[in-house]
Formats: C-alpha cells, sequence, structure tokens
C-alpha cells in the first residue's frame, strides 16, 4: 500500500487490518478519509474536497489551501459562476491598502445584475476621500476602485438592512453580503469595490 500512495505506516496498518489486507479498499478508506478532512476544515462540499484534493495530487493542505483562496460569490443566483462575467470584486485592506492574507476567502464577486440591488446604498455615501491620493471622488465608480473605510461601511450596512425585499433571493443575497462585510470589517480599515465592466 505504501508502494502506491504516500501514507503513515501506522494508517496503513490500521486500514488494512480494518479492511482484511484489501489494498485497494483501503486506499479508497483512506481518500474517502481525506475528502472528508478537507470538507470540514475547508467547510465545502465532498465534491469540491474530492476534485481539490486530485488537482493537488492528494496533498490534503495544499487542497484546503486552493480551496480556501477561490473567491466566493454572492448571488442570487442558484448555480454561481464567475467566469468572465461583469460585476464588482471586493477585498479587505489594512491602513497602508496592502490586501490581507488570511486562511480564509477574502474576496467575493457580485454580477452587476445583482449589484444593482445594493448599488443605490454604496453610491449614497459620496462624495468621499480617496485615502491613497487625498482627492475627493464625487461619485462611485461602476468601472474603477471605490475605497470605502470602516465607519462607512457600517453606513452602508445600515442602509442596505433598512430597505425592505419581498423576493426571498434578494433578501438572501443581501444578508450574505452584510455578512461578508461584517466579518472583513473585523480586522480591516477599507472595504475595495472594483467594478471590472
Amino acid at each position: 500500500m505504501r508502494n502506491k500512495i504516500t501514507i503513515p505506516l501506522d494508517v496503513a496498518i490500521q486500514l488494512l487490518k480494518k479492511n482484511n489486507g484489501d489494498i485497494d479498499i483501503s486506499e479508497q478508506e483512506f481518500h474517502n478519509n481525506n475528502i472528508r478532512e478537507i470538507s470540514i476544515s475547508a467547510e465545502c462540499d465532498p465534491d469540491t474536497a474530492r476534485e481539490n484534493y486530485e488537482l493537488c495530487k492528494y496533498d490534503i493542505t495544499k487542497a484546503i489551501e486552493r480551496i480556501n483562496s477561490r473567491q466566493i460569490i454572492i448571488t442570487t443566483r442558484d448555480a454561481p459562476s464567475p467566469r468572465n462575467e461583469i460585476g464588482y470584486i471586493l477585498w479587505p485592506e489594512d491602513q497602508d491598502g496592502e490586501c490581507y492574507k488570511t486562511t480564509k476567502r477574502n474576496d467575493a464577486f457580485i454580477p452587476t445584475t445583482d449589484f444593482d440591488y445594493v448599488i443605490d446604498e454604496f453610491k449614497s455615501v459620496f462624495p468621499l476621500e480617496n485615502p491613497w491620493n487625498k482627492e475627493m471622488e464625487v461619485s462611485f465608480d461602476i468601472c474603477g476602485h471605490n475605497y470605502f473605510d470602516k465607519t462607512t461601511c457600517k453606513i452602508i450596512i445600515d442602509r442596505i438592512m433598512r430597505t425592505k425585499t419581498d423576493e426571498l433571493k434578494v433578501a438572501k443575497f443581501k444578508n450574505e453580503l452584510i455578512e461578508w462585510l461584517d466579518d472583513k470589517l473585523e480586522y480591516a480599515e477599507y472595504i475595495v469595490v472594483y467594478g471590472n465592466l
């Protein structure tokens, strides 16, 4: 078994004993256990865990890092896919304008059709001072960078919360966005919203 896969000796012995010496069944159980571990650690479904586990040549750590570094998609859709789509990328920055490198996903993508549900709340806080060049930004830039400090983000969150919606998918989308913003504002000084139009 150890000639086929990289596995600790004690684990190999334990699996072989459990499976009456059947190497193929023991190897499959070893991989299934690893996929389960990846699923739990990266908080993803087993199919995503399996795909990344195989792509990372059965390295659990690399698979978890790969899954955690993916951009999350905040949308009203049932099957999100951000490939070459127009929308907005959001990420947290520190007081020096540096992106955060954390174990969990930092960036979020919101398709334009979904961002339209909250764009007025983001537009409502302008004019704002750009923290890096100190110039006054008079309006929200739909095809560039927009910088929102913590205080401004809390105003935006409050305004999103106060806008009522009867559509369940839209309400769920807004809640996911608020959760993402709240999570990042635990440590970030700025949230950047970049339109990729």
